[in-house]
This record gives C-alpha cells, structure tokens and sequence, in this order.
C-alpha cells in the first residue's frame, strides 16, 4: 500500500518546498529520456527510443536558430503523444519560458478548437502561428473576419508533411504571414532543419540544417551502405547524424539496416540540398508512383489539383496496373457545399500538370481525408482502397458477376503488405481467368 501512496503526485507536489524541487535525480545525456510513437505513415507506427541528450540539444538547438523566446505563447496543437507535442509544444516552450495553451489533449484534431481557432488566438494573445499543413490547408479557407489576430508574429513554420504553397500563398495574403516548412521527425528528436527567418526563405525547401546535425542526400550500395554523397542538387535517399538521432527503437526487429556502417540513419526519404545547403525533400521513397518505370512524385498531383477552388485535401496514390505497375489516382475531398465534379477536377488536372504520365487516371470523392494521428493524409489506407476497387472490380469482369468477390488489404511484418482474395459461388470453368 504504501508504494502506491508514496507515487501520488499530488501528495509528492504538497512535499516540495514550492520554489524548487528538493530531490536529486541522476541521470546520463544518454539515458534514455522517453519512447515516442512515430507518426509515419508506412503502416504501423513504432516506439522510438529518444534521449536525455536529444531533448537538450534540439531545445537549445530551435532556440538559437531564432525559434520562439519568453513573452511568447503557443497553442498545443500537436497531440501531446506526438514528439512536436512533448518537445516543441512542452520542453522547447516551458525552456524558453513561454505560455502554452493546451486546448485539448488531441490538439488541431478536436473539431471545436480549428471551428473557432481565431476567438482562441484573440483571447490567449497568441504568437507563435503553427500546425500541421492539414489543419493549415482549413484554415487558410475559414479566415478570421472581426477577430483580432495582431499578435501572431509575421513569421510561422509548420512541419511533418510538405506544405502545399497554395497554403502559404493564401495564408501570406490574408494575414501577412509568412509559413516556412521545417524537416523532422520523431526519430531525429523532432526537426533537422529549419528555414531562416531573415531573408529568402526559398519557398519549397526546408530550410538549413541545425547546428550539429548532418543532413545528406546519398546513394546507397547493395549492402544498404552510404556508396556516395551526392552532388549539389542531385537527388538521393537522406541519410541523418546528429545529437538529436535516435540511439533506435524499442522493437530490435525494427533496427535490422536502419543505420548506415558510419552511423548515419536512413530517412526513407527522397530529396537533394542546393548550392547554399537548402534541402528540398521530393517525397518518401515508399510514396513514388513508378508507372511503367516512370518515377511520378505524388506532390506534383498534389499541388495541381489543390488550386482548384472547390478541392480542400487532396492525396495522390498509385492504384496496382497489370501492364504499368502503378497507375496514378487521386482522393479529393471538396470544400463544404461544392458540387464540383470528377471531370471537371480531371480536367482540372490535365490542364495544370505539365507530364501527361502523372496526369490521374481517377478521382475519386471522399467525405473525409483519412489522417494518421498528427494529421498527414494517411496514404497506407488510400493505397489499400485503391487496391481493394481495383482487384475487386477486375476479378469482377473475370467472374461475369456471378461471384462474390472479398478483398481484404493490411499490414504484414515480413511482407510490408498483404492482400488476401476471396471468392465464392464462382462458376466451373472460370478459375482460369480468375488465376490470370
């Protein structure tokens, strides 16, 4: 009984002096500090090992890099799971001695916070202006009208999935503020790098790295090895060493080549650093469309349909194609009260995107995007969707239509996917083409 009363927090709170803490506590920079759930959006998320150090480094880091100061004030608007919730909405806020306004423990996902986000701003005297580039996407559509919104400062970032430029477009015109996109993720301690705050932010790239982290376009060997770095603006897969890496995950199975011989991490991401060391991130190597050995980056799509008035989220995936591959599809999902059509953004398309091969075969209409838990377009299950229409409708024309058809997609730890098919009442004889 009186372990369970000595770990009450309130009880241990009453016993402090109330202008300190009046225990030691020892530990290492590389203790670690906390396990935090990647937010991917490969599949199953996975239990990140971050450290004492980390935490340290990247609060110190986004401090120095003119990230916010005392005086200041931040919705918690990641999840408080999520690692842009422990750290820059806790440790990097509270070390800076800022306010942080928490208005739910779902952040930007709770409806009633985004319905009236700006009455939010006027009331706490908001001035950091952040969010995931979903929640940006809404609210640069439901623009404050007599709210005052004067103390958000003129310069905002966002993170975690790229930014449509429209976004930042809109949001520059309407309020004057500019929103630059930093990369990072859980398993870096949260961003690598950060676009500065003076000057040309170079819209489109993520900025500069941080003091002390390397951030590396390569390509890799055989072996899963850095073979090279590339050249200035060349394409490769980024590769990430710094304090901020994770020393792993908690599920060994999950560190099996995820580091390089050198100790560099493997992003999983497309992207190249320009003559100034911009870096510019093409996409995740897992979400390239490859039609016909035709490499299509799924933001191409993306940027193209967005600027369609009706269009409020888009997400372009590639459905499976027995003579392609993969066939480029997009999922919109449309403002309130449009009634734009499939064409009519089909058309859309085809006038905006310069390569007829990323030009979409389907659009397909959804009530709501499916997002992860920190709100990227979750693509894992938009791929699934894809596959599920296709398979079903082809083995549809194979059966005539006499037989059920079941198509069930999900996740497989040895195999990243897998599709089991069933049908039943099929007639003798088309087993065959079914097979085929």
């Amino acid at each position: 009984g009186s372990k369970i009363a000595d770990s009450d927090f309130d009880d241990l709170c009453a016993k402090q002096p109330g202008d300190r803490l009046s225990f030691e506590r020892k530990f290492g920079a590389d203790d670690i500090g906390g396990y935090v759930h990647s937010g991917g959006t490969t599949g199953s998320p996975k239990l990140v090992r971050l450290a004492h150090r980390g935490f340290c480094y990247k609060a110190w880091a986004h401090g120095a890099t003119g990230g916010p100061g005392k005086n200041e004030s931040i919705f918690a608007d990641y999840p408080l799971f999520h690692v842009a919730g422990v750290l820059s909405r806790g440790i990097l806020s509270i070390c800076h001695g800022m306010m942080v306004m928490i208005p739910s423990a779902m952040g930007a996902r709770d409806k009633r916070f985004i319905a009236n986000y700006w009455k939010f701003v006027e009331k706490y005297r908001i001035t950091q202006f952040t969010g995931v580039p979903t929640t940006l996407s809404v609210l640069a559509k439901n623009l404050p009208t007599s709210e005052d919104v004067s103390t958000l400062k003129k310069v905002a970032t966002s993170g975690s999935a790229p930014l449509p430029v429209e976004t930042a477009r809109e949001l520059e015109r309407a309020l004057g503020i500019r929103v630059l996109l930093t990369y990072g993720a859980t398993e870096y301690t949260t961003g690598a790098t950060q676009p500065p705050r003076e000057g040309d932010p170079r819209f489109g790239s993520t900025g500069l790295r941080v003091p002390y982290t390397q951030v590396r376009p390569v390509e890799l060997d055989a072996e899963g090895n850095i073979a090279r770095f590339c050249d200035t603006n060349e394409l490769g897969i980024i590769v990430v060493k710094g304090p901020g890496v994770t020393p792993g995950y908690v599920d060994p199975g999950h560190n099996v080549g995820i580091f390089t011989q050198d100790g560099y991490f493997k992003s999983g991401d497309c992207g190249r650093v320009d003559e100034d060391g911009f870096l510019w991130i093409t996409g995740r190597v897992k979400d390239l469309i490859i039609r016909g050995g035709h490499n299509i980056d799924p933001q191409t799509i993306e940027h193209a349909i967005r600027k369609h008035p009706a269009v409020l989220h888009v997400a372009a995936v590639g459905k499976p194609d027995s003579y392609a591959g993969e066939l480029p599809i997009a999922y919109v999902q449309r403002v309130d009260g449009s009634s734009a059509s499939t064409d009519e953004i089909l058309q859309f398309a085809a006038a905006h995107i310069p390569e007829r091969p990323s030009v979409p075969k389907e659009i397909h209409f959804i009530d709501v995007m499916p997002v992860t838990d920190i709100g990227k377009p979750d693509k894992v299950s938009l791929r699934f969707d894809a596959a599920k229409r296709h398979y079903t409708q082809v083995l549809g024309e194979a059966l005539g239509g006499n037989a059920q058809v079941a198509v069930e997609m999900g996740n497989d730890a040895t195999h990243g996917t897998r599709v089991t098919i069933t049908v039943s009442g099929e007639k003798n004889g088309t087993r065959p083409a079914v097979e085929q």
